[in-house]
């Protein structure tokens, strides 16, 4: 893959990682909540995986915030 996408990966994981703990959940509380496995939040946290739209639809809803939120700064 190109430096584009790993680095667009790891801010995207970083975002999540950010508002996820600033609404206190923990990786598997927040998995638990969109009905995947903690490794799976752990996988987009770091940048592992390119986590699809509705995955972060799901993540927002879940965490009450905007999907643009995950976006700033990207």
């Amino acid at each position: 893959m190109s430096d584009d996408v790993e680095l667009f990966k790891k801010t995207l994981g970083k975002q999540v990682a950010r508002l996820r703990k600033e609404k206190g959940f923990t990786q598997a509380e927040l998995s638990a909540l969109i009905n995947k496995d903690y490794q799976s939040i752990s996988r987009i946290e770091s940048g592992k995986i390119n986590s699809s739209c509705y995955i972060i639809f799901q993540i927002a809803n879940a965490l009450e915030v905007e999907v643009s939120e995950f976006f700033k700064n990207v």
